[in-house]
């Protein structure tokens, strides 16, 4: 296997690099544990960039010979994507980038990735896969926070306000996520997202196209209503571990909001949509 098929850039610099001068120690609980030196700390990143490379052979090895294709593997510290595969059929070749937790899957989830790689989105593999990720979630690296500017003032609507106003009166101010309008896209679009939440950044974005005159207040607040749930309950996992975005009892309190019926009718109606549409013309 070819160096270049691997890579580790979260476990210390290959061996036979300079080691990286440590900061200087925090003060500790007990003064007479030793502090680790650069030399040692250097031969533990060595040492444990070895044992990756060792794990990472053998599952090469492994699912080279469960799915007979030449399969060049990389290994991830992803916080988002915890495996994508590239298929080519006619060269009985596949790119396979998986995170690092599957160095240490047994048998029946390789047997699984072979599957996938083979054939994706088999159902059943597919299960297999999304409960080893729920179970090894903790390897995770928490992902980085993006920089966000909120913009809550538009030209006819405050979205700070109506966040607030909502937040009082059905979620006894206990939502905590940001608001601000979203981009408005130069490119023609058929069909948009009236609102998002964000898990990540805790932020929720409202479309631009709605901060128009004719946009009755209502169905503004509502689609903030919307999201605030969203923020409130966070993505659901069915029994089959796929996530449901509006799970029962997500349908169940949007169904007692006060507006719901007629703000849900006003963005159905397909008139008013094309009204919103165009401004982005």
């Amino acid at each position: 296997m070819s160096t270049d098929q691997l890579e580790f850039p979260w476990a210390g610099p290959p061996q036979g690099a300079a080691p990286v001068e440590p900061a200087p120690p925090e003060r500790v609980s007990r003064p007479d544990a030793p502090a680790a030196t650069p030399a040692a700390a250097g031969e533990d990143r060595a040492t444990h960039r070895q044992a990756m490379q060792a794990a990472a052979e053998a599952l090469l090895e492994d699912l080279t010979r469960r799915t007979s294709l030449i399969i060049r593997l990389h290994v991830t510290n992803n916080s988002s994507t915890m495996m994508t595969v590239q298929r080519y059929p006619e060269k009985k070749f596949a790119k396979v980038r998986l995170h690092h937790m599957f160095l240490e899957a047994p048998p029946e989830v390789r047997q699984a990735l072979s599957e996938w790689i083979r054939k994706p989105k088999v159902p059943q593999a597919g299960e297999v896969i999304d409960a080893f990720i729920r179970a090894h979630r903790e390897k995770i690296r928490p992902g980085r926070r993006r920089t966000v500017y909120l913009r809550t003032k538009g030209r006819y609507f405050d979205l700070q306000r109506l966040f607030d106003e909502v937040n009082a009166a059905h979620f006894d101010g206990k939502i905590t996520a940001h608001i601000t309008w979203g981009k408005l896209s130069s490119w023609p679009r058929r069909s948009i997202r009236y609102g998002s939440y964000m898990h990540q950044d805790n932020v929720i974005r409202i479309h631009p196209l709605l901060d128009q005159e004719f946009v009755p207040e209502f169905v503004v607040r509502y689609i903030v209503f919307h999201e605030m749930l969203h923020a409130l309950l966070g993505v659901e996992e069915g029994p089959n571990g796929r996530r449901r975005v509006h799970p029962p009892e997500f349908k169940r309190l949007e169904a007692a909001y006060p507006d719901f019926a007629r703000a849900s009718a006003w963005c159905d109606d397909k008139h008013n949509f094309r009204r919103v549409l165009r401004m982005n013309r």
